[in-house]
């Protein structure tokens, strides 16, 4: 395949530019202050880990950034991080990706994990491919995007990755106020209390949006309250999160790159659609320390609850069938950690989970004839209840002052009881069949049913400390996901759910670190396979004969030119391929580059911060061509965006303001090519935000 020349060069130029301000060994100016590096991340182990060891490719988003960000969708702060692209549809939606193509369709959420604080935020069989709005993102202390297969303290899901948010963390009251361009109103409320050895914090934010394209404004509601309590020997933290959203949601403008045509970029073909969503979790996490054979020891016991519900119009397919969907799902994870020896670390653990989960959809109005197989009427009305158990283990041993070795297991055994509230087969709700050569309808209902599914995941590792300043790791590591309850139970035209099993992955990488006390970068390289991929055929059969295949190198670069300027940019060139002959429309796809698939995405951020009170930023942000199908015949040439931003603070007053797509650039935020045309999510023009926040 051939990649977008511009886009290759634009990033090698940068690639280039950095490598030449990089200072020689022995010669960084002693003066200068150090590079401002979060070394700690929690998303590996549920725990603290530095970063310079890590056995794997894990980029951050600190506190800093992303109240510099100030963020009104989380692409915003994805897209500084190497190989995450976090794309935006219309008000909160977003499809994701993580080392891997942008994934789309009933299942296309359980590639990568997502979590807060360690907790998956919905159950394994039914997460949500926006499901992202349902984390309070906007008051989160910190991003963590755990770049390939996840450790073996996750299971099912963390295929492609995990995204993982550290919750809000309060360090000073406070009560702020955003305003921007479209009607964007938000206010922002921190609170915190310490007495004795209790604490207490509230972290709650609104939004209301009037919505850049016509009718597509949304209302969001946020809240998070923690609860920490600790003595001597334990220490507890409970978190309630709740959140809310009623969104009037926007469609595709559809024709070849109509999202530059100032007649229709900013109108909304489906003014009928709409999203209402809310989600509610408790987790109380209690650790403490022993003592196991003369060293100390560390155990954690999370148990939580979580429900969650969403009602939408599926403006995006004929028909524009209204699905509603919850779950109510509870769970406990714990693990224990201790040292056999000065050098050996082990853990081990138990996870459990069970969720009652349940879907319906129906069609309001008739579509073309009577006898159309997208009839008028009910389509799916059912119930999963599922059970979950996990054990693993982990071990990490000091082999010399400069090798480190790591290897984990995990054994992870799900099973789901589906019940269906309808009429079974592919006739209409009332039993009669569809005019159609077969008489079948196109929704099919299984019998009531019960399936299970039993997955090993491992992991073997490497780091070693070439000298003081360059370390380097390899990884090798396996995944898998288990299929979710609409891929399962939600099926079409007489199809068998005994062919659908789980998806697995098989991962190779390597990185090397280097820093000093002005430079930090970062350089992976990996190569994954795929095997029994759940995908939808030219026919719409859901299949699980697919194989793909992903390569990739990833950058991140963040280097102090002097004390008052800092220049960041991460970059990613990435293959992902279909491995597999398959016709789509006569066209062998075996070899072809997955739709939505850029080979090239990177950002950089020029900072100048001359003191603690007072910054400028100027960011880039690009994205490069992709394919729009799988048989590689329609693109989208790929875009480039400039943002700024600015803070200053005079005694306990903060003033921040940012000018977002500062070029007016017409861009698609997503396109892709369907049902015969060309379909873009329109991205925002230039837009002006305005924040005032007071410190009490």
């Amino acid at each position: 395949m051939t990649t977008d020349s511009p886009s290759k060069h634009s990033l090698l130029r940068l690639f280039l530019a950095t490598l030449i301000l990089t200072p020689i060994s022995g010669m960084a100016d002693e003066n200068v202050t150090s590079v401002d590096i979060e070394s700690i991340v929690v998303t590996g182990r549920r725990d603290q880990q530095d970063l310079n060891q890590l056995i794997g490719a894990v980029g951050q988003v600190n506190s800093e950034e992303l109240k510099r960000i100030a963020h009104a969708h989380i692409n915003q702060a994805g897209s500084r991080i190497p190989g995450v692209w976090l794309s935006r549809g219309n008000g909160q939606e977003l499809l994701a990706s993580v080392r891997s193509p942008v994934f789309t369709g009933a299942g296309s959420c359980a590639e990568i994990l997502t979590t807060e604080d360690g907790l998956p935020i919905r159950p394994t069989g039914m997460c949500n491919v926006n499901q992202l709005f349902e984390i309070n993102t906007e008051q989160a202390s910190e991003l963590e995007v755990w770049r390939g297969p996840g450790t073996v303290f996750y299971g099912s899901n963390a295929m492609h990755g995990v995204i993982n948010f550290v919750s809000p963390m309060i360090n000073d009251n406070h009560l702020s106020l955003q305003l921007g361009s479209h009607g964007y109103r938000r206010v922002k409320l921190g609170w915190k209390a310490l007495e004795g050895a209790q604490s207490w914090q509230i972290a709650a934010n609104g939004v209301s949006d009037g919505g850049f394209k016509d009718e597509s404004g949304f209302d969001q509601q946020k809240v998070s309250i923690k609860h920490g309590w600790s003595n001597a020997e334990i220490k507890t933290q409970t978190h309630i999160t709740a959140v809310n959203l009623n969104q009037e949601t926007a469609g595709y403008i559809k024709g070849f790159e109509s999202y530059k045509d100032s007649a229709v970029w900013k109108t909304n073909p489906n003014p009928e659609a709409y999203r209402d969503a809310s989600a509610v979790r408790l987790s109380s996490r209690i650790s403490g320390e022993t003592q196991w054979g003369g060293y100390n020891s560390e155990w954690q016991v999370t148990p939580y609850v979580r429900r969650s519900s969403m009602t939408f119009l599926q403006h995006y397919l004929p028909g524009q069938a209204l699905e509603k969907n919850g779950q109510t799902s509870a769970g406990l994870q714990a693990n224990y950690q201790f040292n056999r020896t000065d050098t050996n670390k082990i853990w081990i653990g138990a996870d459990v989970e069970w969720a009652d989960m349940w879907v319906e959809e129906s069609q309001a109005n008739p579509l073309g004839t009577p006898d159309n197989v997208r009839f008028q009427g009910q389509h799916y009305d059912f119930e999963v209840e599922s059970d979950q158990f996990a054990l693993f283990a982990n071990t990490e041993w000091q082999a010399s002052d400069k090798l480190t070795l790591e290897a984990g297991l995990r054994y992870e055994s799900l099973h789901y009881d589906y019940q269906n509230n309808m009429i079974d087969g592919s006739t209409r709700d009332d039993g009669t069949l569809c005019n159609s050569d077969s008489g079948s309808c196109r929704y099919y209902r299984p019998l009531d049913r019960s399936d299970s599914a039993d997955n090993v995941n491992y992991h073997i590792g490497a780091h070693y400390d070439l000298n003081d300043r360059v370390g380097a790791f390899v990884r090798i590591a396996s995944a898998y996901r288990a299929p979710q309850i609409n891929e399962l139970y939600r099926l079409q035209k007489e199809q068998a759910i005994s062919t659908i099993k789980p998806e697995q992955l098989d991962s190779l990488e390597a990185g090397l670190r280097y820093q000093t006390k002005q430079w930090f970068t970062e350089l992976s390289l990996y190569k994954m396979k795929k095997d029994q991929v759940i995908v939808k055929d030219s026919d719409s059969y859901i299949v699980n004969d697919a194989k793909t295949s992903h390569r990739g190198i990833e950058w991140l670069m963040r280097y102090q030119i002097n004390s008052d300027w800092q220049l960041t940019s991460v970059a990613a060139w990435a293959e992902h391929q279909y491995s597999y002959l398959r016709l789509y429309r006569d066209i062998n796809i075996d070899g072809n580059d997955i739709d939505t698939a850029p080979r090239w995405q990177g950002s950089a951020q020029l900072l100048y911060q001359p003191s603690k009170n007072t910054s400028l930023e100027l960011e880039w942000v690009y994205r490069g061509k992709y394919f729009l199908d799988p048989q590689n015949a329609h693109t989208y040439a790929g875009h480039s965006l400039v943002n700024l931003r600015g803070q200053q603070t005079y005694g306990a007053w903060e003033f921040a303001a940012q000018i977002t797509n500062l070029a007016d650039r017409r861009i698609a935020d997503r396109a892709d090519y369907a049902f015969g045309s060309y379909r873009y999510f329109v991205g925002e023009g230039r837009g002006i935000g305005l924040e005032v926040k007071r410190l009490f």
